[in-house]
């Protein structure tokens, strides 16, 4: 590599980092309260929040784990991550609406309207089990991209992307996090499909392709088999449905509305693009010698990254980073920032209920500071990507979405022991599926424990139902909580 690409590749990627870090300083110009910092101020339209909900889905999982599965397996790993848009589709079109109705700020405030305050401290574990292990992946695809591309220490190359992206996430909460999100959707669409087009153009089109590399990569399941890929699909819809980044994208719009349009049509837009250009990207990874070479000494996580390096232009192969860091970024500082969230409201304000709105936000910030900071240290230890996103969808689904269904879609207060019980039993069922019996016949986890938890809802309804309520299954009135806007807009 020369000293003229090198540079221009680091001058690409400081110059995109510089433009971040002063997204993060002017918005932390407009925070005036914890409600600023936390959900905008509830002002976003529909467009905005299509970018900031596709920008976060597309993390690093979404960019470098499935093109490097795909590499590995075979298309049959980007059917299977289509689930993962299927989840954002459905939330839009029939959960988001609802959820925007209700003046709540985070997934424990709406367990405890529904199913009482028992029910947001099961809540809590696993909103912050999943939102850090989501930034420990986006951190690990942070170190890879930069060490396999540009040649930088992978430790450092993970705290330097970290420090980026907790500096602006602390300086401007959510609000810095949106405005990067809408910068950073632009950045890898655009690449990533511009990757994907001068890809193909140079291999002559998709059957060339397809020649070159063998069928074997191309049928429905590859190299696994149909049951693996159909629970991975559901461990990917289970997995992404109503997480607190998604609950946060329906509670920001300017009305339910615009939840329904801006996150249902990040689901669609994504389901349109991100399959097939994860597709063209890691088959021609498997295509290209010098990757072959690089896997061979390595794992197959640098594959997409090892491509950027070397079938592009070196004044393309910076735009490329920029592209991959973006997709990564805008999944990380989600996560942190509805992290910063829980801290603050599910913990902070109910150890503390008189604190001030500036104790609130300074708390906030604080909690995205050390948080991200410690998650990148965990990414020292723990770098397989997909390991990470399978791990935290498998506790996700058996035990959260569940309940998010009955409260939206079918409440009644006789489902509230039900209910619990359900959670119980998915994370139970998810633990000995996964640690105990190590997946067997390639169940998921996510999926069995789901499964587990529909069949003890439904099997502890008739003993629980006439059960009367105590405190701490106590919901809160639905009709006292404040109903912000109609479907006209505030």
């Amino acid at each position: 590599m020369s000293n003229l690409t090198q540079y221009l590749e680091f001058a690409t990627l400081g110059v995109y980092l510089a433009v971040l870090l002063a997204i993060g300083i002017q918005s932390s110009r407009q925070i005036r309260t914890s409600l600023d910092f936390t959900l905008a101020g509830r002002r976003v339209s529909w467009g905005v929040l299509l970018a900031t909900s596709a920008a976060t889905m597309v993390g690093g999982g979404m960019s470098i784990g499935i093109v490097s599965k795909v590499y590995e397996v075979g298309i049959a790993v980007a059917i299977a991550s289509t689930g993962a848009y299927f989840s954002l589709i459905l939330t839009g079109l029939f959960l988001a609406p609802k959820l925007r109705g209700l003046n709540l700020i985070t997934v424990g405030d709406y367990f405890e309207l529904k199913f009482g305050g028992f029910a947001r401290i099961l809540s809590i574990p696993y909103s912050c089990m999943f939102l850090f292990a989501a930034i420990v992946a986006q951190m690990v695809a942070m170190g890879t991209i930069t060490n396999t591309v540009l040649g930088v220490d992978y430790r450092v190359a993970v705290m330097i992307g970290a420090l980026v992206t907790v500096f602006y996430s602390t300086m401007g909460g959510l609000r810095a996090v949106i405005l990067t999100d809408v910068l950073q959707f632009f950045v890898l669409v655009g690449g990533l499909g511009a990757a994907a087009t001068i890809l193909l153009m140079q291999h002559g089109g998709f059957e060339p392709l397809v020649h070159e590399v063998g069928e074997a990569h191309f049928e429905v399941t590859s190299h696994w088999s149909l049951t693996r890929v159909v629970t991975l699909f559901f461990a990917f819809l289970l997995g992404e449905t109503l997480t607190p980044p998604f609950v946060v994208r329906c509670l920001i719009s300017k009305d339910p509305r615009s939840a329904r349009r801006g996150v249902a049509g990040a689901g669609f837009f994504l389901l349109l693009f991100l399959p097939v250009t994860s597709v063209v990207l890691g088959i021609s990874a498997l295509a290209e010698p010098a990757v072959q070479e690089a896997v061979a000494q390595g794992n197959t996580q640098i594959a997409f990254p090892t491509l950027l390096r070397t079938a592009f232009h070196p004044a393309f192969s910076g735009v490329m980073i920029a592209a991959v860091i973006a997709a990564v970024m805008s999944s990380a500082d989600s996560c942190l920032s509805s992290l910063a969230t829980v801290a603050m409201e599910d913990i902070y304000r109910h150890v503390k209920p008189q604190a001030t709105d500036h104790q609130l936000l300074r708390v906030a910030r604080w909690t995205t500071l050390a948080l991200g900071i410690l998650a990148a240290v965990f990414a020292f230890f723990f770098r397989d990507i997909i390991s990470i996103i399978e791990f935290m969808y498998d506790f996700w689904g058996p035990s959260m979405v569940l309940p998010f269904l009955v409260g939206t879609l079918w409440y009644k207060r006789t489902w509230i022991y039900s209910t619990l019980v359900s959670m119980v039993a998915g994370t139970t069922a998810t633990v000995i599926w996964r640690f105990g019996f190590d997946m067997p016949y390639d169940v998921s986890p996510a999926l069995f424990g789901f499964a587990v938890a529909v069949v003890a809802l439904l099997i502890s309804y008739p003993f629980t139902s006439h059960l009367a309520l105590g405190p701490w299954v106590q919901p809160r009135d639905p009709q006292t909580v404040d109903v912000i806007e109609h479907e006209s807009g505030e």
